[in-house]
């Protein structure tokens, strides 16, 4: 019996054997990839920079990497100056695309220290300047657009075409979209503004994002309408839309140099073309030699890349990655010779794992059906949209001037009668009185009143539609159950979705920060004016009701004052959540506190955006105390009753 059982033993041994033996044949001949080796064990780290052209390169190198060299590869999204810090201290390993004449302090400081290496010329023709939709100047007969510019050759007519661009916060002037907000671009646009002398004609208008930029664009393109903007290429934008680039001096190196070292007595000349290149964390660099040999050798050129952002926007749903994969399909003659023919093959050989949890087939385009509603609802409705946000912004402007005509010892004045109306207290006033003062010392007091004045509409608008809106829903279970869903939708939805529809509705500027702000803050308080309303002593209503008041009398003598701390603590929480969003309104032009906060994070200027900061959470605290103090009341109400 032993030696039967022992008989089996070995036979399911063998059986095992000859099964690894087996699948270990299996993987050697058909997973070509796994024959080779990563330089490095871990994932390979590349910067997701957020524009479209990096992204494609990104991913077209990820591909190479995972299919020819077995590598696991991940992405850290971010914006050039932090990420670029990051590649120097190594929490990232490759920057497909670093414009060094973008970000040359960064740059410059990290290469000195040896933290970073250029691995040579992604693509070297890389075009800026200042441009202007096509139409304009030319006119658009399929469109029906009529040239309204047509001498509009250079920067040098610029001046008397002001008009055409006019700045809806400053209409005396004309708008100029800068580049993005802290990149050297924007500092290269402010200083050539002032040399050209536009800065008498034109606002400097900085946008937060490169998204904004281009949704500005978008949105006049879409409208025919005019805008002056500096842009790059290669980009989809520069692709999708026909811009005409207005004239400049020509460029030389000797005169662009002396230009950016001392603007004030050199006069300026147009962008060179910019090389841009493909960089490494120097360890990174040493640790992975292969790695190091495929990204020196990968270089494109501008036409390459278009055609590749071409094919992400006639293909609506493809992806970067997409565009990456029909690359390698129909560019063999390029990108093989950035590799051996051994890692070739294992490129072409392998095909793309695509494991999807739903069929294909049953995805609904949702995404396609919301863009064109919203591009035709654009082109049809985009003026009457344009109309109501001239109304809007100039209540908002005018609020702001007001503030900052007040003399600021006046303004601070104001707010500590506020604040002892609301406590009957001298404590609160003058604890205020000297955040407000501190404020000023901090230097940012003109930031605070544009932001100020931005919460002060956004509260307002938020309060004006917040309580009714509890009011009615209190009132009717039916309603409740309706709204409650979308009241969860509006807290929950990322505040960034906001911005999209109203960049496009509104353009950049203060009114779209209004918008997104008052969708995002109004929810709690109408929620809050519902508890509030609802937990009155139904004994109390009644008691009214015998007494003969009617339903109004009800509401305002009962419902409203025992419900007033929970409205007053809605609008706390309006107010808080509307400052939260002052951050996020900056990056499509709001400007004010949230504007230095941006540029410290774009600049890695730790002490600007923690002075900006503490200057928000300072406003912040006036709102909060105030607000508190009102839903508290004063002494006399705390008091007990005799």
């Amino acid at each position: 019996m032993a030696s039967h059982r022992a008989a089996a033993y070995i036979a399911h041994m063998i059986v095992r054997l000859i099964f690894t033996l087996a699948t270990v044949l299996l993987l050697t001949t058909t997973g070509a990839g796994a024959a080779r080796a990563c330089d490095v064990e871990r994932p390979v780290m590349f910067g997701g920079l957020d524009w479209e052209s990096n992204a494609f390169h990104t991913e077209l190198a990820r591909v190479i990497l995972e299919r020819g060299y077995g590598c696991k590869t991940d992405v850290l999204p971010g914006s050039s100056i932090p990420l670029l810090t990051g590649l120097a201290q190594g929490d990232v390993d490759v920057l497909m695309e670093v414009w060094r004449d973008n970000v040359t302090e960064a740059w410059n400081s990290a290469a000195a220290a040896g933290k970073v290496v250029s691995l040579g010329t992604n693509f070297p023709d890389a075009t800026q300047g200042w441009y202007v939709p096509r139409y304009i100047v030319e006119g658009d007969s399929a469109r029906g657009i009529k040239p309204v510019a047509p001498g509009l050759k250079s920067v040098s007519d610029l001046p008397k075409y002001a008009s055409l661009f006019a700045d809806p916060e400053e209409p005396g002037k004309g708008r100029f979209y800068n580049c993005i907000l802290g990149w050297s671009c924007e500092v290269v646009n402010t200083r050539k503004l002032k040399a050209y002398g536009l800065d008498r004609y034109y606002t400097n208008f900085r946008p937060g994002t490169g998204a904004a930029l281009s949704a500005a664009i978008a949105s006049a393109y879409q409208r025919g309408r005019p805008i002056l903007v500096y842009y790059w290429s290669p980009t989809w934008v520069m692709g999708a839309y026909d811009l005409v680039r207005l004239d400049e001096p020509p460029y030389e190196k000797a005169a662009w140099e002396a230009f950016n070292a001392d603007p004030a007595h050199n006069p300026p000349v147009a962008y060179p073309q910019v090389e841009v290149v493909v960089a490494a964390n120097a360890k990174f660099a040493s640790a992975a030699p292969d790695i190091v040999a495929f990204l020196r050798a990968y270089e494109t050129t501008s036409p390459m890349i278009s055609g590749a952002l071409a094919f992400m926007q006639t293909h609506k749903e493809a992806t970067p990655r997409d565009a990456a994969l029909h690359f390698i399909e129909t560019r063999p003659d390029v990108w093989r010779k950035w590799v051996s023919p051994e890692v070739a093959a294992r490129v072409t050989g392998e095909r793309e794992a695509v494991a999807r949890s739903f069929p294909v087939t049953l995805q609904l385009p949702v995404e396609d059906w919301v863009n064109g509603a919203m591009k035709r609802f654009v082109a049809r409705y985009g003026d009457a949209f344009q109309s109501v946000s001239a109304v809007m912004l100039a209540v908002i402007v005018g609020l702001e001037s007001f503030l900052k005509f007040l003399p600021w010892w006046l303004l601070i004045a104001i707010v500590a009668g506020v604040a002892f109306h609301a406590s009957r207290g001298l404590v609160l006033p003058l604890a205020l009185s000297a955040i407000l003062f501190g404020i000023g010392l901090l230097g940012l007091w003109d930031l605070a009143i544009q932001t100020l004045a931005l919460m002060m509409i956004s509260v307002l608008l938020s309060v004006l539609i917040g309580v009714p809106a509890g009011i009615g829903l209190a009132a009717s279970d039916l309603a409740r159950r309706i709204v409650r869903p979308a009241l969860d939708t509006m807290q929950t939805m990322p505040s960034f979705v906001y911005l999209i529809p109203a960049l496009m509705l509104f353009g950049l500027g203060k009114v779209p920060a209004v918008f997104a702000t008052v969708i995002y803050a109004a929810p709690p308080l109408i929620r809050l004016v519902d508890l509030g309303i609802r937990s009155v002593d139904p004994r109390l209503v009644e008691a009214a009701a015998d007494l003969g008041a009617d339903e109004k009398r009800r509401l305002i003598d009962i419902k409203l004052p025992l419900a007033l701390p929970s409205i007053m603590a809605g609008i706390n929480q309006t107010t808080m959540m509307a400052l939260s969003m002052v951050v996020i309104a900056s990056m499509i032009g709001a400007r004010g506190l949230g504007e230095e906060v941006l540029l410290g994070i774009q600049r890695l200027d730790i002490g600007r955006g923690l002075v900006a900061g503490v200057a928000i959470v300072a406003l912040a605290v006036v709102f909060d105390r105030i607000a508190q103090a009102y839903g508290v009341g004063g002494p006399e109400d705390k008091a007990p009753p005799r």
